[in-house]
């Protein structure tokens, strides 16, 4: 084992990172992602529409917006990573894995309508799936991948099984974040590969934001391994729909009180 090997395998009692706080980082930042995407560009810069998006960043206010808009974009980008090692983490862990991957499924089918019209103003737009099938679809993978685990064609198989199923249904990350959790799973046991190659990945899926999805990696990197003293195992399936909601109807709200 090599010393950096070494060094990234040591853990000391209370020290480093927690679950919680990594899914505390990943919400934060997906909610400043989606704060963006949907309030800034959605509601005061877009419009929903391209002539209007064009009169908008024409003036002084919509360039500071547009501006802000990239800058949490960027920030955004350190949500999926993070969520993607905690999926892996949370699916060696379950009990009932099964159970885990319908959760999963039912926080995607539920999301679909507000996830739609947050970001299309549509009840459903086939454009993009929303993240909760792409991580339904993770666990579906990692146990295609325990399954046959002592046969190499057919795990790899499950994989790309998985990620072709992704992209036909335009899941969002597509293929790509299928990839990033198969490899996360996969280089489970040895820390210097999974960070490496997830860090690789997810330079991959953001870069178009200066690759800035691989700085996920820094705190995932310090992961103790430990739960925390909070557990926000179950809130993420609520506050992913529900806040997806509130952007909306604050986008709504502003409209009528400037109509």
């Amino acid at each position: 084992m090599t010393n950096y090997q070494a060094i990234l395998n040591t853990k000391k009692k209370g020290g480093g990172v927690s679950a919680f706080l990594l899914k505390l980082l990943a919400l934060i930042s997906m909610t400043i992602d989606h704060f963006a995407a949907i309030v800034i560009l959605n509601g005061k810069l877009y419009g929903y529409s391209t002539e209007y998006f064009q009169m908008a960043i024409a003036t002084e206010e919509g360039h500071r917006l547009l501006q802000i808009y990239r800058i949490f974009r960027i920030i955004g980008r350190l949500a999926f990573p993070i969520y993607a090692f905690l999926l892996t983490e949370g699916f060696r862990h379950s009990h009932d894995r099964k159970k885990y991957f319908f959760r999963l499924l039912l926080m995607g089918i539920v999301s679909e309508v507000p996830f739609d019209l947050a970001f299309f103003n549509q009840v459903y737009n086939f454009t993009v799936q929303n993240i909760g099938f792409t991580l339904a679809l993770g666990v579906l993978c990692m146990e295609g991948m325990h399954r046959f685990r002592k046969n190499v064609f057919y795990k790899w198989a499950a994989v790309l099984s998985c990620a072709a199923i992704a992209e036909l249904i335009r899941a969002d990350y597509g293929a790509l974040g299928i990839f990033l959790i198969a490899a996360l799973y996969n280089f489970r046991k040895e820390k210097a590969l999974r960070l490496s190659s997830g860090a690789a990945l997810s330079a991959a899926l953001s870069y178009g934001s200066y690759c800035f999805a691989a700085l996920s990696f820094l705190p995932i990197a310090f992961y103790n391994g430990e739960k925390g003293r909070i557990s926000l195992s179950r809130f993420f399936y609520v506050y992913y729909p529900l806040h997806l909601g509130f952007f909306y109807l604050l986008i709504y709200l502003g409209a009528k009180i400037t109509a």
